[in-house]
């Protein structure tokens, strides 16, 4: 018996609200970390904090490819280190956490349509309902207020992000952390994402159902052709979250 619906973020519940939103956050947080230098008298120009950033990217993206993450600190830690910057003051450290995190608050993610009704709908019939996003630079601690803001995260029981586990999906360890802190079994829940390799290879293989949210999203770092090799098929797919309710009413006992 489905006792539990987890979700997938980005491209699932919410779209980035730029096309070239990796290109406008890239600006504002270089911005953003020049500025908490220059307010305690610190000059640093902005080309080392640009080729400092680039080299993040990249080492981020190893690190993704491991189906590792770093927590907040360590993203942190690195950048200063390729930038060739020192911060030990605690008051700086949080100011160039928030020039990261902060920076999608400059145009907030924008929820699908119909997202919003539907997690209501799931809270009334009896669901627990669950989170599980791998992150950026946009951490956990960054997202759960900006959900609260757009008045969704009252609708989720827990919200698991891989920046906190240490993980990303589709490795097991990011949905066992939240079936665990569900309270429920993996045949017990059916996850929802757009990703066929991190969503629903990820979470079939650990023996949840998948539903498929597609809508064609083209991400370098997804898979979205079902019929390639070695491609995890889902349980149902869907193009609207409304089509949600009828997929778990057809697998009620």
């Amino acid at each position: 018996m489905i006792k539990g619906v987890t979700f997938d973020w980005w491209h699932t519940i919410a779209e980035t609200p730029w096309p070239d939103f990796d290109a406008h956050m890239r600006k504002i947080r270089v911005e953003r970390i020049r500025e908490a230098f220059s307010d305690r008298g610190l000059v640093v120009e902005a080309d080392v904090l640009y080729r400092a950033y680039d080299r993040h990217t990249e080492l981020l993206i190893a690190k993704w490819k491991q189906r590792v993450d770093l927590n907040g600190e360590e993203q942190l830690r690195a950048f200063l280190e390729l930038a060739g910057l020192d911060a030990a003051d605690a008051d700086l450290l949080d100011a160039l956490a928030a020039s990261f995190g902060d920076a999608i608050r400059s145009k907030l993610p924008v929820l699908y349509p119909h997202v919003s009704a539907v997690l209501a709908s799931l809270k009334r019939s009896g669901y627990k309902v669950g989170l599980i996003s791998n992150t950026g630079r946009t951490w956990g601690r960054f997202l759960r207020p900006i959900q609260d803001d757009l008045g969704i995260g009252k609708y989720f029981d827990d919200r698991v992000f891989s920046d906190e586990i240490g993980v990303r999906k589709p490795e097991a360890a990011i949905f066992e952390a939240a079936l665990e802190h569900l309270g429920l079994r993996p045949g017990e829940v059916v996850h929802v994402g757009d990703d066929l390799e991190a969503d629903v290879g990820g979470s079939r293989a650990l023996g949840l159902r998948a539903v498929w949210f597609d809508v064609g999203h083209d991400s370098e770092h997804a898979v979205h052709d079902p019929s390639a090799p070695g491609t995890a098929l889902p349980d149902a797919a869907i193009h609207d979250h409304r089509e949600l309710l009828g997929v778990l009413d057809r697998w009620r006992p």
